[in-house]
């Protein structure tokens, strides 16, 4: 017969069964961990123990402030409004097996966005992020040596991204060959530096079709000219 765990068991081998993070998103000039990694990697834990995790919102503020940042456009140093939004929340952990087991955890949060209802959102998930990373002691790729392998498994390039890449090259060759230029598969991928396709990550992928395609614009954009 299957041991019953109680909840503070389940919560620990949830825990037991992450690994490190590394940072796979960006904003503001920051990297950080998406919330999608974070509930990805708990998600089938917490349903194969009947966990449930139940936010509650209390003493909810909003204030309204004047930021000052450098406007890249319009090259000079702006001036906007926005909203500040803070609140305390609690976490509230349930054995969805016996209901009666719960454990409360006390948190804050806080956002800042042009908009209330986005400072509001962003307070929220931000909150949720941390908060599951800090209750489970789980390591960020500052903390992690193997961070950069890490980041290449989890970033690995799809296999729809690799079709679309390929023919690209393909097009391109047979845009050399319209214009008189006979270039091989291999010697566009060389041109491109793509040495193996399955190795490349997803933005290397990404990166590499948008050169294919910004090269072959300008050899188009040449030929009508020489016409």
């Amino acid at each position: 017969m299957t041991e019953e765990l109680n909840l503070y068991q389940k919560i620990a081998d949830v825990k037991a069964n992450i690994e490190g993070f590394t940072k796979d998103t960006k904003g503001y000039n920051y990297s950080y961990v998406s919330g999608s990694q974070v509930l990805h990697r708990i998600r089938n834990k917490m349903i194969e123990h009947n966990l449930l995790l139940v936010p509650k919102t209390s003493d909810e503020n909003y204030k309204q402030i004047e930021v000052t940042r450098f406007n890249k456009k319009a090259s000079r140093e702006v001036t906007t409004s926005e909203f500040v939004v803070e609140m305390k929340l609690t976490y509230l952990w349930i054995n969805a097996d016996k209901p009666e087991e719960q454990l409360e955890v006390n948190f804050y949060s806080v956002g800042q966005q042009d908009d209330v209802s986005k400072a509001h959102g962003t307070a929220l998930t931000y909150a949720e992020r941390y908060f599951l990373m800090k209750f489970f002691n789980i390591p960020t790729d500052e903390d992690d040596a193997d961070a950069k392998q890490k980041q290449e498994k989890y970033n690995k390039v799809s296999s729809q991204t690799v079709g679309v890449l390929k023919q690209e090259i393909l097009k391109f060759v047979d845009l050399m060959k319209s214009l008189g230029k006979e270039v091989s598969q291999q010697q566009a991928e060389q041109t491109f530096g793509i040495q193996n396709y399955s190795s490349m990550s997803e933005q290397q992928a990404i990166n590499t079709i948008n050169k294919i395609q910004n090269m072959a614009k300008k050899y188009k954009e040449n030929e009508q000219w020489t016409q």
